[in-house]
């Protein structure tokens, strides 16, 4: 019992460290808050012109367009887009063989890297911008405890599920060393299927269809849907068990890719 208490403790103070990194670049962030803002004002305007064009009833209302893209732009860093590059970059340089050298495992070393740098952006950017876009928008929040709840669950498996995406398309640097092509055509992918540029409730059916079978509706469909009331009692339990599975895939299957990686893996000089 001592000793998985040490350990928690040892792998809570990496995340802690990941956060404090990231405190580092105040500008960058501020520079960064202007920026969802601006796209997040873009995104409402051509839904507003689209939806006062429209004939057709939605399945989404207006309110509830600009509430899910306040969310996009809120979680926009959680998404496995933007870490992990050191992962690559340790593998390529070979010190990746210090990182083997501590007594801590490496799979779960860059797991909670990645969780501490998403939770930083999660309070210093994601909430940010969700409260000033209180003050020019109609956002709406969900007056039901039960539904915060089951949204705060969500999107913690989101955060979960990003980074063991992020350390699954990193660790191919053993094979490939530059993983620029790789993370290029999952970033493509991811932020399609995801449903952050279109939700996929205004989808056609038959692509609606197939987003439902991949993972990756998990990061933001799933979480967003909980928000707005999209998903209700059994239905969201059963969304939270599909991004848990997807979740645990995405660990396992990394984890095979190091294994398989570290098997392989020649440090230049002997």
């Amino acid at each position: 019992m001592k000793s998985l208490y040490l350990t928690f403790h040892v792998y809570l103070a990496f995340a802690r460290k990941s956060f404090q990194k990231q405190m580092q670049y105040r500008v960058a962030n501020l520079a960064g808050l202007t920026t969802n803002f601006f796209f997040l004002l873009v995104q409402v305007f051509v839904y507003i012109a689209f939806y006062k064009a429209s004939t057709e009833p939605q399945p989404l209302s207006i309110d509830d367009i600009i509430t899910y893209f306040v969310l996009c732009q809120a979680s926009l860093m959680l998404m496995p887009l933007w870490g992990g590059r050191e992962i690559a970059d340790t593998i390529k340089n070979g010190s990746v063989a210090l990182q083997l050298t501590k007594p801590v495992d490496f799979q779960t070393y860059w797991f909670v890297d990645e969780c501490g740098r998403a939770y930083y952006y999660l309070f210093m950017r994601g909430l940010p911008t969700f409260l000033i876009s209180n003050l020019f928008f109609t956002v709406t929040i969900p007056q039901q405890p039960s539904v915060l709840l089951a949204f705060a669950v969500s999107m913690v498996l989101a955060i979960f599920m990003s980074a063991a995406i992020t350390i699954t398309i990193f660790s191919t640097a053993f094979w490939t060393l530059d993983t620029t092509g790789i993370s290029g055509i999952a970033a493509s992918v991811i932020t399609f299927f995801s449903g952050m540029l279109v939700p996929i409730a205004l989808w056609p059916e038959w692509l609606a269809h197939i987003a439902g079978w991949l993972p990756f509706g998990g990061l933001i469909d799933i979480p967003f849907s909980i928000y707005l009331g999209k998903l209700a009692g059994i239905e969201i339990w059963i969304a939270i068990g599909k991004q848990t599975a997807w979740c645990l895939f995405f660990m396992g299957f990394g984890r095979v890719l190091l294994s398989r990686g570290f098997s392989r893996l020649v440090i230049q000089g002997g």
